[in-house]
């Protein structure tokens, strides 16, 4: 069986500022034609790390090590990388053909070898008859099309992707990321990808690297992530959850029959959860009062507030908004939707 190498590593990369520890000895492996997404909240070091593949930020130690050259300490325009930013960068002076022509110059490509590029450049990316064009004359997803297309006309060994669909609208965002996925899998480009929002990550990426406070918690598919989340943060940051602590499985620390095979802390997804009017009989069923219920259009979302205070969240069918509020209703759940969270045991 043949090893691909991978195409980007990090090895013990970490960056201080101080006393203050951004990264902290981050280890990661990108294969060829994947795209990695950095995924966790603001200030976790997503873009610290993002910037220090870059060339923008220098690291505390580590390497980093491209297509198996150390580009630790190389500068950002010799480091065969292509970055989009969050607010584009486009030079405003700049027609589009000039914008994404601008890193083929500064390469020293011949001119005609470069028109051929940007003209290629524009029909994939769909903007003939805007080359002409200022980035002010174009609309936002426009622009994030024209960073793009400067980032991969220089034929880059590692793309990097620091939120750029946060500035657009929500209909936008989805119809672009969607795009850019087809595109990055089409040229098979390797992509490393920052963002903080969870959806966006589980739609386009091929694995997803949690982190909190500087720390990589975990490196899994957005269905492993998901479905067996390595740490109580994941478990919280990836999805919805329900937590219970339970020291012999059958009882919450609160007092709810859980019925699980044995003491941790359990997670228990939303839409795990079903909602009827019958008594709560046995472990995987406690009865509460319904709270709030919100529509959700393919679905609903409700919650159940239990005897001893606690908020349950349950999400289903467009159905369950039928519910209303004040209504008794008992929570069932079996033992297989509930799942271990090793970290915390």
């Amino acid at each position: 069986m043949t090893t691909v190498s991978p195409e980007l590593v990090l090895e013990g990369l970490a960056r201080r500022y101080g006393s203050t520890t951004a990264v902290a000895r981050m280890d990661l492996a990108v294969k060829p034609g994947e795209l990695v997404a950095l995924l966790g909240p603001s200030g976790c070091g997503k873009t610290t790390t993002l910037r220090m593949v870059a060339g923008f930020v220098e690291p505390s130690e580590g390497r980093i090590l491209l297509r198996g050259r150390d580009i630790t300490t190389m500068p950002p325009h010799k480091r065969d990388t292509g970055m989009v930013f969050q607010s584009y960068a486009l030079f405003p002076h700049l027609t589009v053909a000039e914008n994404i022509a601008f890193g083929l110059q500064r390469r020293g490509v011949p001119k005609p070898e470069a028109a051929e590029r940007v003209a290629r450049m524009v029909a994939l990316l769909q903007l003939q008859g805007l080359e002409k064009r200022l980035p002010k004359q174009l609309s936002g997803g426009q622009q994030q099309r024209v960073a793009v297309g400067r980032a991969l006309v220089i034929n880059p060994a590692v793309v990097l992707l620091d939120e750029p669909f946060s500035n657009l609208d929500a209909l936008l965002r989805e119809g672009t990321r969607i795009e850019l996925r087809r595109l990055q899998t089409e040229l098979g480009l390797t992509t490393l990808f920052v963002t903080h929002d969870q959806a966006e990550a589980m739609a386009i990426s091929d694995r997803i690297a949690v982190m909190n406070k500087g720390r990589l918690e975990q490196l899994g598919t957005p269905r492993e992530v998901y479905d067996r989340p390595a740490t109580r943060f994941v478990a919280s940051f990836i999805g919805r959850a329900n937590l219970f602590v339970s020291t012999d499985g059958q009882h919450s620390e609160d007092g709810i029959a859980l019925g699980a095979p044995g003491p941790g802390t359990w997670l228990l997804r939303p839409e795990k959860i079903a909602l009827d009017a019958a008594p709560a009989a046995g472990p995987g069923s406690v009865a509460g009062t319904v709270e709030v219920v919100s529509f959700l259009g393919t679905g609903a979302q409700a919650v159940l507030r239990l005897p001893g205070g606690r908020a349950l969240l349950v999400e289903g069918p467009a159905a369950l908004a039928d519910l209303r509020p004040g209504a008794p209703a008992t929570a069932r759940w079996t033992r297989p939707d509930l799942t271990l969270i090793p970290g915390e045991n």
